[in-house]
């Protein structure tokens, strides 16, 4: 860790977290001087019932919400500028995104085209100058998400956008929203979020803001991911899981894109795998790699992944070592417990070989 030219780091959004989280929205709406809310979500990807949910919680608050549930995988800047013209004509004042991925995407790239005041969003392009803060952006992620959410990126149509000011003002995560009946969908999101922290954790150009981000996440998923994908799908677990992908978020936001980052992104794009299975698949030789080129960037990686005394317990010497069996075992662990809902290899995942 170098910070003899000083350091720079970026987290702008406030996270509520925990029982009835949803509840306090209209409060944060207003604080925010936001009172006319448009929730962009998916019926199919984020489902009727957390729709039903988040309209639920604002109860008696006398805000006005409008709602475009028609988001989908194949989404474009075409659905943007039809979102753009709702929020124009309807007057709404700020955005809630409900669900994960491109439902997320979605609404950066939504809220950017209403704040920029452009005529036409599908003349926004990755080169669009984002120089000031955008409008209120809320982030309401469901157990189906890449961890990407809180990010300053946004990725759509394979264009990228990358800006600071993409990312949401606040962040909402309620056990009602963060929990999943099938184990694959958590594991995805907690693959993804391990794997970018840890990569994080090993790059030259960290700091120790990002480091308490990356300690608390890499901590929260490996003591909570089995609980969350195990068949009773424990609540807690799942919630402790999701808190940990909205801080990696935060935390790839302040680092250099590494290999890990760029693999799970490219595989999404062009052939539609969640980066979390990518990622699964390479992080541990990514690992050995990284430990080849520079032993002491691992070291440091043996606390979050340990108890403390365990930590103690072990040489310096061993870190790095033990660092990576840590890893090994647990994503062995993890691969067993989800008994083949989640591939191994690349041929397991079907992804033909003529596009490697």
């Amino acid at each position: 860790m170098n910070l003899t030219n000083g350091f720079a780091f970026i987290c702008p959004f406030k996270t509520n977290s925990g029982k009835k989280a949803l509840e306090h929205l209209p409060v944060e709406l207003a604080s925010l001087n936001a009172y006319k809310p448009l929730i962009i979500t998916s019926r199919e990807l984020a489902g009727w019932k957390a729709i039903g949910t988040l309209t639920n919680a604002f109860g008696d608050s006398g805000m006005t919400l409008g709602v475009f549930d028609d988001v989908t995988d194949t989404a474009d800047l075409n659905v943007v500028e039809q979102i753009r013209d709702i929020c124009v004509k309807g007057q709404y004042d700020s955005i809630i995104a409900l669900g994960g991925g491109v439902i997320v995407d979605v609404a950066k790239i939504a809220n950017l085209a209403v704040s920029l005041k452009v005529a036409d969003a599908r003349q926004l392009s990755p080169e669009t100058a984002i120089r000031d803060s955008l409008r209120p952006l809320v982030v309401i992620p469901t157990a189906a998400v890449t961890g990407m959410e809180t990010s300053k990126y946004a990725f759509l149509n394979k264009k990228t956008f990358v800006s600071v000011h993409l990312m949401p003002h606040l962040v909402i995560l309620d056990p009602r929203l963060t929990r999943a009946n099938d184990g694959k969908v958590i594991a995805e999101a907690g693959l993804a979020a391990f794997g970018r922290t840890l990569e994080a954790c090993i790059a030259p150009d960290k700091n120790p803001f990002m480091d308490a981000y990356a300690f608390a996440a890499l901590r929260f998923i490996r003591e909570n991911l089995m609980g969350a994908v195990s068949p009773s799908g424990n609540k807690q677990a799942a919630l402790a899981v999701a808190n940990a992908a909205a801080m990696s978020g935060c935390v790839v936001s302040n680092a250099e894109e590494g290999v890990v980052f760029r693999l799970g992104r490219i595989f999404q794009h062009i052939v539609h795998v969640h980066p979390g299975v990518i990622i699964g698949m390479c992080l541990n030789t990514v690992l050995a790699d990284g430990m080849k080129k520079d032993r002491r960037l691992l070291t440091d990686l043996l606390r979050p992944l340990t108890t403390d005394d365990e930590y103690a317990a072990t040489p310096e010497d061993k870190r790095a070592d033990a660092a990576l069996n840590v890893v090994n075992k647990f994503m062995n662990e993890l691969y067993g417990a989800l008994k083949g809902k989640i591939p191994h290899t690349i041929s397991e995942a079907g992804i033909p070989q003529y596009l490697m």
